[in-house]
Parts: C-alpha cells; sequence; structure tokens
C-alpha cells in the first residue's frame, strides 16, 4: 500500500513539473530563439536569345543562391504571363533537391507571408517554382527551362526568388519592379518573338 501511495505521488509530482514546464518555461525560451535570416536572391539568368521566331524554343537559366542564413525552404520562380497552359514548357535539367513544379493556370498559390491574410491565389499564367527544403546559407542551385512562345511579339519571363522563414525583407527577391499575380515583385525578361 505505502509503495502505490508513493509511486502515485512520483507520478502527480512528475506531471505537476511537466505541465509547469511546458506552460511556463519552454514557451519563454523558444520566444527568445531569434528567426532565422535568409537571404534570397537570383544570381545569374541567361536568356538563349533577345529574339525567336514563332515555334523556336527559348531556353532560359536561372541561377539562385541564398546570401543569408539557413533557410527552411527557399524558392526560385519562373512565370511566363504570355502562356496559358504549360504544355510548351519542359525542364531540361536542375541540380535542385526537389523536382521542379510546373503550375499551370487555376491552379492554388499562396503568397502574403503571414497568418493575418487570406493567402490563396489563383494561377492566371503558367509558372516553374524550383525549390529546396532546406536552403543552407551560401548555397547556389541552377534550373534550365525550355520554353515554346505561342503568338508572335512580345514573350515575357518573370523571375524572383523567396526564402521562408519570410522574416524580412530581404528574404525575397527583388525588391522592387513589377509586380506579379501573387503580389510580389519580380524582374522582367522579355523576348521579341517574330514570323518565321
Amino acid at each position: 500500500m505505502l509503495k502505490a501511495i508513493i509511486l502515485t505521488a512520483a507520478v502527480a509530482v512528475a506531471l505537476v513539473v511537466y505541465f509547469s514546464l511546458s506552460l511556463y518555461v519552454f514557451p519563454q525560451s523558444y520566444q527568445s530563439i531569434e528567426a532565422q535570416r535568409p537571404q534570397a536572391i537570383v544570381t545569374d539568368v541567361r536568356l538563349s536569345a533577345p529574339d525567336i521566331v514563332l515555334g523556336q524554343a527559348l531556353t532560359i537559366s536561372v541561377t539562385g543562391t541564398n546570401n543569408g542564413e539557413d533557410a527552411d525552404m527557399q524558392i526560385v520562380s519562373v512565370g511566363f504571363p504570355n502562356l496559358t497552359t504549360t504544355d510548351n514548357i519542359k525542364i531540361l535539367k536542375h541540380d535542385f533537391d526537389q523536382t521542379p513544379i510546373l503550375i499551370a493556370p487555376g491552379e492554388l498559390l499562396s503568397s502574403e507571408y503571414s497568418d493575418t491574410a487570406d493567402s490563396s491565389v489563383l494561377a492566371q499564367y503558367a509558372s516553374i517554382e524550383a525549390f529546396n527544403r532546406p536552403w543552407e546559407a551560401g548555397k547556389t542551385y541552377t534550373a534550365e527551362i525550355e520554353v515554346i512562345p505561342k503568338t508572335e511579339g512580345r514573350f515575357v519571363v518573370f523571375i524572383k526568388s523567396v526564402a521562408l522563414p519570410h522574416t524580412w525583407e530581404q528574404a525575397h527577391y527583388p525588391q522592387d519592379g513589377t509586380v506579379d499575380q501573387q503580389k510580389e515583385f519580380v524582374e522582367t525578361y522579355p523576348v521579341q518573338v517574330t514570323k518565321p
């Protein structure tokens, strides 16, 4: 009987200690940890030509780097606001740990990296998201993409990179420029498509 009482008392004390730690000590220690500050940057973009003939393929090479602290995840995004399908897009090669994703118009995207805003956005045009999870500090990754424009005229390529956690402005590249479908800044690369 004495053993049962001692055992019950020990379990009760252990539970009180555990709940005290989880309610008071652990939250304070987690709040004192400073958030990582990854710095997303696109370090190189190459287009195979500034002018192409309708039906000809355009090759895009894009390289992203994390110049800050380790990122939980970093994305390099290549958007094609002139394309409403992904039929004419191919990922030729990449060295990202995860396979780049083709995003078709109508698919769900996210943006506005806060808990307070509704961040749901439907894609209006075709794009590719290449990413690493995690993306270590100082690491660089490249993807090579082929796209065949469907109409003549000015064909535009949007490029950006976003690192998570998105805790400061340097987690997004670029910090100014054209705004895309996710209300984020992008670099714009135009190509002239002419008749054959």
